[in-house]
């Protein structure tokens, strides 16, 4: 799960490199995690909803191939339109994930889910964290398509493991494919929680991605001027995640996802309003952008908990669109943040950011009377 995972966050220690490797004007190489977010979302669209009428193991392995094929694929481009559909590849196959959740969280008592997702969620977040750090330490020695090329053969070798290190998949539900997607707006139209949760998810994440792939840029310039390994090292600022999701979870088990996602927010914002702050000071960076990984991580484990408790013959249907709504609204983030930093820089990103959380949290108030609610339909 961390290694499918890191797909989607090498690029963001990479960003600067990329850039002058391709000579690209400012901001163009923010196109490059619009691809791949934009693959994933596609991907979280039309694939994970099929999980609960196909058999998800044998979706995880030809995902992983996918893999393989798709980061070979960025390291063999040769100009900056091909690298992008290999991006888009990549992002369209690192699906697992999101798949995983659903899955296991079948085979979990509700009363245990929200402390068996925070485990399970660990290994996400430790995927995210060695992802920033070891693709700017790999660029730093062998060129930033190193990693990669090291991703591509970790990938076909967990594509040949995949049927020994998870159980057949024996849920499914007997609905066309057609009626299936379609089902989706039914599912978002009956859950109050539901369409909370995707507000939550959609605008912290987007928020989080605006920050960190500008955050590479920002440190590459004055008064940083930072390389890819400096860039790189702030990624370890996610232990903080990592060492507190099973504690997040188990909040989620004893107080309900309400609480625990109104305080997560309230971090990401300190973390992101602590920003304009910090000055020069490496210090002050890092604890604000621990504060907004630890915002936003806690906020998927107690949202992820509250949906695949909504209704069990659902959970891929579910989880995809709380995934679906996190990348549609990072994807049309990064969209703007290509036309934002040219023109405000890094200061314009973070007041954007601040804007995406603050709606985050007022969307969650409807909720506030019933903090408890998992079940309950609009």
């Amino acid at each position: 799960m961390g290694v499918n995972i890191g797909n989607m966050f090498y690029s963001q220690s990479l960003l600067p490199v990329i850039s002058n490797g391709f000579d690209l004007s400012d901001g163009q190489v923010f196109w490059v995690p619009v691809f791949l977010q934009a693959g994933l979302l596609t991907s979280l669209i039309f694939l994970l909803p099929a999980g609960d009428i196909w058999d998800r193991r044998l979706l995880l392995r030809w995902l992983a191939f996918g893999c393989s094929a798709s980061a070979l694929a960025v390291v063999l481009s040769f100009n900056y339109q091909l690298v992008l559909a290999a991006f888009y590849c990549l992002g369209l196959c690192s699906l697992t994930s999101y798949m995983l959740p659903s899955y296991l969280s079948g085979l979990i008592p509700q009363a245990e889910r929200g402390h068996a997702l925070g485990v399970l969620l660990a290994g996400q977040f430790s995927g995210i964290l060695l992802s920033r750090f070891f693709s700017g330490v790999l660029a730093d020695w062998f060129g930033w398509k190193s990693i990669y090329l090291l991703s591509s053969f970790l990938m076909l070798a967990i594509a040949f493991l995949w049927p020994r290190l998870i159980p057949r998949d024996s849920e499914s539900v007997e609905v066309p494919y057609r009626k299936l997607l379609a089902s989706q707006l039914q599912l978002i139209s009956r859950f109050m929680v539901l369409r909370c949760a995707c507000a939550s998810q959609g605008l912290q994440f987007a928020a989080f991605v605006i920050v960190w792939t500008g955050l590479s840029l920002h440190l590459a310039g004055a008064p940083w001027f930072y390389g890819s390994a400096q860039i790189g090292a702030f990624g370890l600022v996610g232990l903080a995640s990592i060492l507190s999701s099973q504690f997040v979870g188990n909040l989620v088990d004893h107080y309900g996802p309400f609480w625990v996602i109104i305080g997560c927010t309230l971090s990401t914002l300190i973390g992101v309003v602590g920003l304009f702050g910090v000055g020069s000071s490496a210090l002050g960076l890092l604890v604000c952008l621990a504060l907004i990984d630890l915002g936003v991580q806690g906020s998927y484990v107690a949202n992820q908990s509250r949906v695949f408790s909504l209704d069990q013959a659902s959970r891929s249907r579910l989880g995809s669109l709380l995934f679906v709504s996190a990348f549609s609204a990072s994807v049309v983030s990064g969209l703007l943040q290509v036309r934002l930093w040219p023109v405000w820089g890094w200061y314009g990103l973070l007041t954007f950011a601040v804007i995406l959380v603050l709606i985050a949290f007022v969307t969650q108030l409807p909720l506030r009377r019933q903090p408890n609610l998992s079940l309950r339909q609009s």
